[in-house]
């Protein structure tokens, strides 16, 4: 006769229906996550065969990832026969490097301001910042143009550099939270030691809130870099124009000018090209790209 208590799972069957559980959730999520990264892989991964490929095998009836002929003819295309983009290149490191520093730099400042110091008005003025960022760009596009205007910034890269540096409100969440999450022992130390606040933010404070300062950086690199339609309405010469319309543009006055029609694949080698820094810069900063993230949006 079976007992209530030989019915019951022994405890080694159970561990051992634990591990096939654990094992078979680690290989699904393995497949979910390797799916994913080829889903987001896809596009660059066909940019890059596109732009290895001759003008005949990229307009086959049945296209496909693999080059059989690799060439570098469409990298020469863009190098040689576009000598813009060089100019283009030069213009958008000026803006991105100079907005990067300055919004780095002001937003430090504001975000220990608001973590920091107590101030009437603080808390309103922080949260309307943040609202901020919900109003749509083009909305107030108009309104940028006819400011930009009056003062005289328009068709200048260094108005570019302060417009893209006034957007603020996300980097400055950022930093607060970053110097929210800093023990506050060590600036103490340093007020008692005589340092100003200053000099407690510059010497003590700044130089553990690198991680903060890293992720508002690469997050404004990234969104100037390739940014489109601000720089377009903004700049009306062709030699002030950054990677972001001069691209576009450069294809479509080449193939009205020179009459000649531009491949797909010279223009996937572009847009490779634009991206290249932005890789770069990423796969250099990851392991602290990624620290910074876990510091400066810790709740």
């Amino acid at each position: 006769m079976t007992t209530r208590a030989d019915a019951l799972p022994r405890p080694g069957s159970r561990n051992l229906l634990v591990k096939l559980w654990e094992r078979r959730r680690g290989i699904f999520l393995r497949v979910v996550l390797w799916s994913f990264l080829a889903l987001f892989l896809l596009p660059f991964i066909w940019a890059l065969s596109a732009s290895l490929k001759t003008r005949q095998e990229l307009y086959v009836a049945l296209p496909s990832l693999i080059t059989w002929e690799p060439t570098l003819a469409n990298y020469t295309y863009v190098l040689r026969r576009m000598p813009a983009f060089i100019t283009q290149f030069t213009n958008s490191s000026i803006v991105t490097t100079g907005a990067v520093v300055l919004q780095v730099a002001v937003t430090s400042l504001a975000g220990y301001a608001f973590a920091r110091l107590r101030f009437p008005g603080r808390d309103l003025i922080f949260y309307s910042l943040i609202l901020l960022n919900f109003v749509p760009r083009a909305g107030g596009l108009m309104v940028q143009y006819e400011l930009m205007s009056f003062l005289g910034l328009r068709n200048n890269l260094l108005g570019l550099i302060l417009a893209f540096a006034a957007s603020v409100p996300i980097p400055i969440f950022i930093m607060r939270q970053t110097f929210l999450n800093l023990p506050s022992a060590f600036e103490d130390a340093a007020l008692i030691d005589g340092c100003n606040r200053f000099q407690a933010f510059l010497l003590v404070m700044l130089p553990m809130a690198t991680g903060g300062m890293l992720v508002v950086g690469l997050f404004e690199f990234i969104r100037v870099w390739g940014e489109y339609l601000f720089t377009l309405t903004m700049i009306d010469y062709t030699n002030l124009y950054t990677l972001g319309i001069g691209i576009a543009m450069n294809f479509m006055g080449m193939a009205l000018e020179d009459g000649e029609f531009t491949s797909y694949g010279a223009e996937a080698a572009a847009h490779l090209l634009t991206s290249a820094p932005v890789l770069l810069v990423f796969i250099l900063f990851q392991r602290m790209f990624i620290r910074g993230m876990m510091e400066g949006l810790k709740l």
